[in-house]
């Protein structure tokens, strides 16, 4: 254990191997691991991160030039699309916290907020942030967290990764893994597990032929084929989802911005029309277009029942 200067008791972790409760200081009675605090911010990775960084490692220009677009990118998704969703005071998880200013948005706005990623370089982005001892390093696959101890779920942007390999040199390509579907299933399961109201899930639509967000270097969009499997459709991220759960598309207004598609011509044009589109989708009898192909962005609202004398959201 090194640099644990936050106190937390009693903790609220159970180990995410066998899901017994850990007590301080991150130690699992049942199965004998023991996890680290860095910083305060507590590591549940045990080594396997995503990525891999160095303190003090340079990163590339283009590399500096998205974790600054970041951060508008995630004041808007947060303070402007979800806040106005969630329930006053709610318990909330950002499952790929990111950069991790979800959570100060969240706590800044009356929200016992967490966030979890599994990058060695977002734990080091971390350490700046106010709410840091609320940000966990964990696979969303195991999350040390108990059942039902969130209201809502917000994951944005993580579900296509799952399941598939990707590379960039410079071209973008993806494949998806013989057991994609099952890692997809396991990751929402999760997301309902931890939550006892609403989980949202979104990402970019595979129903719609043009991919803003993953492309090849130097280029401002990615037209794809449908038959990828990298980005989920609305229906097959229905079928991932337990049959007694309510789900439904729900449009991206506010959430999508076009900000760096607007800064080339194609983005200009597309932007006006696709904004009217989304409005059009929060209008009564006609939020069915949210899960057609003519909606580049796809946001899911998945729904649980709640539990005897629980709070409904």
């Amino acid at each position: 254990m090194t640099g644990d200067t936050f106190t937390r008791m009693p903790t609220p972790f159970i180990c995410p191997h066998c899901r017994a409760p850990l007590a301080e200081p991150l130690t699992c009675a049942s199965c004998g691991r023991s996890y680290s605090i860095d910083d305060g911010i507590a590591d549940f990775a045990e080594g396997a991160y995503y990525d891999s960084y160095t303190p003090g490692q340079p990163l590339p220009a283009d590399h500096l030039a998205g974790l600054e677009a970041e951060v508008v990118g995630t004041r808007s998704r947060i303070v402007d699309y979800y806040i106005p969703r969630l329930p006053r005071g709610a318990r909330v998880l950002d499952c790929g916290a990111g950069n991790g200013l979800s959570v100060d948005l969240l706590a800044e706005h009356g929200f016992d907020a967490w966030g979890i990623d599994l990058s060695q370089l977002r734990k080091w982005q971390w350490r700046e942030r106010a709410q840091r001892e609320r940000l966990v390093v964990a696979d969303a696959l195991r999350l040390p967290f108990p059942d039902r101890f969130f209201d809502v779920a917000i994951s944005s942007g993580v579900i296509e990764h799952i399941g598939v390999a990707e590379a960039r040199d410079p071209h973008y390509r993806v494949a998806p893994l013989p057991n994609r579907d099952e890692l997809r299933r396991q990751f929402i399961a999760e997301l309902v597990r931890v939550t006892s109201g609403v989980v949202y899930v979104d990402c970019p639509h595979g129903a719609f032929p043009i991919d803003f967000w993953h492309r090849d270097t130097g280029r401002g969009l990615r037209v794809h084929r449908l038959d990828e499997g990298f980005l989920p459709t609305y229906r097959e991220l229905r079928a991932l989802v337990d049959s007694s759960l309510k789900v439904e598309a729900i449009g991206p207004h506010r959430r999508l911005r076009f900000r760096q598609v607007r800064q080339r011509w194609y983005g200009v044009a597309f932007a006006a029309p696709m904004s009217l589109l989304f409005r059009a989708m929060s209008v009564p009898g006609l939020r069915w277009l949210a899960r057609t192909a003519a909606n580049p962005y796809l946001v899911v609202k998945i729904t649980r029942a709640p539990s005897p004398g629980g709070r409904r959201i």
